[in-house]
């Protein structure tokens, strides 16, 4: 009996256990994004890098794994689209985990911490700046020191999941259509 009971009163407290919040969303990823929901227009972008990723720009797949990081983690959090295609959702939660993991990330980051370190990294490597560059990537976000992170987002990585997990979202007829 009181086994049950130390588990009833375990599982409601995790259930209770508040949530990290919503991720922001730098200007810097979807800068037209602002008057409206960022999730159509950052979408597209991510979209469009995954669609065809170009090596030897390494500030674009920062920003596109930026954008797949925020769209992974706020999606299944905003009312408006956390009842979108399942498909879709969990599409882009192993897109995640695939950049994460090519990148060397661990899955324990914050989705934030991820978004800004990125965010950061792309503006460091279009202005040249290798300091700024080495404080965008923290070793406790990206293990990986910063010229390697920056090799391996020169040659990006394959994330399968990426452009059918958002495709899926935007062809959603419960979204309307947000292609």
């Amino acid at each position: 009996m009181h086994r049950h009971l130390a588990l009833l009163l375990l599982f409601g407290t995790v259930a209770c256990a508040p949530q990290a919040p919503t991720p922001t969303l730098p200007g810097s990823l979807a800068p037209g994004a602002a008057a409206g929901d960022p999730v159509v227009p950052v979408g597209i972008d991510m979209a469009s890098f995954f669609r065809n990723p170009q090596p030897n720009r390494p500030a674009d797949a920062a920003r596109a794994i930026a954008d797949l990081e925020w769209l992974a983690d706020s999606l299944p959090r905003n009312p408006r689209w956390q009842n979108a295609s399942s498909v879709g959702l969990n599409g882009l939660q192993q897109a995640r985990w695939e950049a994460r993991t090519a990148l060397g990330i661990p899955r324990s980051a914050s989705g934030q911490a991820v978004i800004n370190g990125l965010a950061a990294a792309a503006r460091a490597i279009e202005a040249n700046d290798q300091a700024a560059l080495g404080r965008a990537l923290p070793r406790n976000v990206f293990p990986l020191d910063p010229q390697e992170t920056v090799r391996r987002l020169s040659a990006p990585p394959a994330v399968r999941d990426a452009v059918p997990a958002y495709q899926s979202i935007a062809s959603d007829p419960n979204q309307g259509a947000v292609h």
